[in-house]
């Protein structure tokens, strides 16, 4: 309703821009009128004047008669303006009407316009979108059988934003549209998206694992090391998770501490099964800290 409350306004300012001189063409209009009405009115009184003066001279009252005449003659001239120009009042002005169709014609052509190329289209496209947002939920169960396809990821990830719009305390939904920011490659919509659903769910393993994962593998020193601090906080609530040992893991590598990595490591080695796939994979981890660490002591040892 403001809207187009908004577009009625602006339209009107619009047309007293552009046919104001119609206005003012109307009121000098009225202005001549009153002049010419001014000026029939002098010339009854004049004539009155006159009939007056005759009759008073006609009965012997007055030995001026002349100079009476040529003194009224002359009041009546000072009377009339210099620049009065003659009007024909048979001519009517059509300003105001003008005006009045002008401005319907600018809201018309206006309207027009905005139907043709305005955003209401993509309003209705973006409504079109939202409401398939319960038909992307049950495709997510489909996920691991056919994965949705590109247009559907942005689409899922435009619902979801118009979701979050009227529900900003939904955490999961935010959890998700950072999962779909991860597949799209979008790592700043990633970011914020995984920080406010760990924000709104603090106690949430899978949130804060995520938040975690994504800060690890940023540039930055300092998301470093706040993403190393909630994947402590993730396995002090749950010792046996194993993407957040294995990413803490990882970090203590990086930072060249092996021997907390080597024993990391040999956490999760533990809590694998010994035919799980991945067991080949942390026992060359864990020789390749170790040697680092017995390579690193050696060093130190040299220098000393």
């Amino acid at each position: 309703m403001s809207f187009w409350l908004s577009v009625i306004l602006l339209t009107l300012c619009v047309a007293l821009v552009c046919f104001y001189p119609l206005l003012k063409a109307s009121n000098k209009g009225k202005l001549a009128k009153q002049s010419v009405q001014r000026d029939e009115l002098n010339k009854a009184l004049y004539f009155q004047r006159l009939a007056e003066i005759e009759r008073d001279e006609a009965q012997g009252l007055l030995e001026n008669a002349a100079q009476l005449r040529t003194e009224l003659q002359q009041t009546l001239l000072e009377d009339i303006p210099e620049s009065a120009q003659p009007v024909q009042l048979e001519q009517k002005n059509y300003g105001k009407i003008w005006f009045v169709s002008g401005f319907f014609a600018l809201s018309i052509l206006s309207l027009s316009a905005y139907l043709s190329v305005g955003a209401w289209q993509a309003e209705v496209m973006l409504e079109k979108t939202y409401q398939k947002l319960p038909h992307f939920y049950e495709r997510l169960k489909e996920e691991k059988t056919q994965p949705l396809n590109e247009t559907e990821l942005q689409q899922f990830s435009t619902a979801l934003r118009l979701h979050l719009q009227k529900q900003p305390s939904d955490a999961k939904s935010w959890w998700l549209l950072g999962q779909i920011a991860m597949h799209t490659n979008k790592g700043q919509l990633a970011l914020d998206s995984y920080a406010r659903a760990n924000q709104l769910e603090p106690d949430n393993i899978e949130y804060k694992l995520s938040y975690a994962r994504i800060l690890m593998f940023s540039d930055d020193a300092s998301d470093k090391t706040k993403g190393e601090g909630l994947l402590k906080e993730v396995i002090r609530q749950d010792h046996s998770n194993l993407d957040a040992l294995g990413l803490l893991a990882f970090r203590y590598f990086e930072r060249e501490e092996y021997k907390m990595a080597a024993v990391t490591w040999s956490m999760m080695l533990r809590l694998l099964p010994e035919d799980d796939p991945r067991v080949a994979l942390i026992e060359r981890s864990i020789h390749s800290a170790r040697a680092s660490h017995d390579a690193q002591q050696e060093a130190k040892s040299q220098s000393e």
